[in-house]
């Protein structure tokens, strides 16, 4: 439905965005019709309660004394959105100038004007080659730059002047960086999804990657280091020359390719660890401490709480409350406004449980509605750990019933449902468990390491050998 497709649209737009949005439609070269811009207004007075306004009151707004017309409405609506799409289109050209710039070459270029072209790319080339950062798009318009230059230079003629190599050495870096970045997309998924991709020219560009002068240039070397970090996991080194060239380049890239970069060195870090490597705890902790530091884990000001939560993991299991706590409070206003509560509460739970503050774990679980499944369950499963612990055993057992008839409700959440249910079955094995028999406790032991899926084994294992 076009109104919808609006106002979700325009759910999306920050104030500056609707301020920029209102001056492109009052623009007679991007709109020419007034009942436009008062729609516009209308719906974008209603996209930040998240109440928007069905179609007759729609209508209503712009033709008080009209029947409601559904056939005008939605063309209406067609055309305010195609607009808003155009403004977004040029919006986000304004902020990828890498992407354009070689236009206004072309458009010189086609109109003979040889003394305006030699000006403005001389403007350009000087601009780009002053530019800090350095991903593979700068060498991708490099090639653009250069490409205009040659249809210039040719067309007049001047075959001493072409600039044939600059134009070979620009596209094989932006192929090569492009190609690198996007085999180790294909890579990082496959580890996650278990899928299976074929990555043309992989030995190729490998090889190519380490010699001169690619394995200097950063949008190359970077990613070559990525690849075989991914490719051949086994091989620490290729972690650690990844790493070191991600701390040297902190400056040459876009924030959020920053981003994604830290993100796939703290993925691998979390994968070595689950693999039992856990001389990766510290890895992960470092890039974490850089990627918040230099703010590349921020996305529009914003922590994602998956990073929020798994940070104060790794910070927990070596051990590291202090900077835990520090980082639970002082990056608590960072996270989604509507996430705040429940992100802090479960985590300061997690850091009071690690403390052995067991009445605190309660406390701050208390406070916050946990309406994520996942975030549910580990908040349950901390209050069941606290029960153990402070020896609440009625409370305890009425808890797992309470935590096994939530989850006979959730059919539809595979491996989780069956982690914690199996939580729940060895947590009452051991409080139902003769202490005194020893082939007993041996027997639970032996099936506790056995189990699949099972989170919690450290922790029961724990119990059962200090019984």
């Amino acid at each position: 439905m076009q109104t919808a497709l609006v106002y979700s649209l325009l759910h999306t737009f920050t104030k500056q965005d609707l301020r920029e949005a209102r001056k492109w439609l009052a623009s007679p070269y991007h709109n020419q019709r007034e009942d436009l811009q008062q729609l516009f207004e209308q719906l974008a007075a209603t996209a930040p309660d998240n109440q928007p306004l069905s179609r007759e009151q729609a209508w209503q707004a712009l033709h008080p004394n009209e029947p409601y017309n559904d056939q005008q409405l939605r063309l209406l609506l067609s055309y305010l959105y195609r607009c808003l799409e155009d403004f977004l289109r040029q919006r986000e050209a304004e902020q990828s100038p890498w992407l354009h710039q070689h236009l206004l070459l072309a458009a010189y270029r086609k109109r003979g004007l040889d003394s305006h072209f030699q000006k403005a790319y001389r403007k350009l080339d000087k601009q780009q080659r002053s530019e800090p950062r350095r991903p593979p798009e700068y060498h991708l318009a490099q090639y653009w730059l250069e490409q205009e230059r040659y249809q210039e230079e040719s067309t007049r003629g001047r075959t001493r002047e072409l600039n044939l190599q600059e134009l070979e050495d620009q596209l094989t870096t932006a192929f090569l960086s492009i190609k690198l970045r996007q085999g180790c997309f294909l890579l990082a998924h496959e580890t996650v999804y278990k899928a299976s991709y074929h990555i043309a020219l992989e030995v190729a560009l490998l090889d190519l990657a380490g010699e001169e002068p690619y394995r200097n240039i950063p949008a190359v070397s970077i990613y070559a280091h990525c690849f075989r970090m991914l490719r051949f996991p086994e091989e620490d080194a290729h972690f650690t020359a990844f790493r070191a060239r991600l701390f040297q380049s902190i400056g040459l890239f876009p924030r959020a390719e920053l981003r994604d970069l830290f993100l796939l060195a703290i993925n691998f870090c979390i994968r070595k660890i689950n693999q039992t490597a856990e001389g990766y705890l510290r890895e992960a902790l470092e890039l974490y401490r850089k990627g918040l530091e230099t703010e590349a884990l921020l996305e529009n000001g914003t922590l994602s709480r998956f990073t929020y939560n798994n940070a104060i993991g790794i910070a927990l299991r070596l051990e590291e409350f202090g900077w835990a706590e520090h980082f639970l409070n002082h990056y608590r206003p960072f996270l989604e406004a509507g996430q705040q509560e429940a992100a802090f509460s479960l985590n300061a739970a997690r850091l009071a449980f690690a403390r052995r503050q067991y009445g605190q774990v309660l406390a701050h679980l208390q406070r916050a509605d946990y309406r994520d499944l996942i975030n549910n369950m580990v908040a349950k499963t901390l209050q069941m750990k606290a029960y153990y612990e402070l020896s609440e055993f009625d409370l305890l057992e009425a808890h797992l019933r309470t935590m096994k008839a939530f989850l006979r409700r959730k059919r539809h959440i595979g491996y989780h449902q069956q982690n914690y249910l199996n939580i729940i079955r060895y947590t009452q094995k051991l409080l139902a468990l003769n202490l005194v028999n020893k082939e007993a406790v041996k027997a639970l032991e032996e099936e506790i390491r056995n189990a699949e899926p099972l989170t919690e084994k450290g922790w029961l294992l724990g119990k059962v050998l200090n019984v």
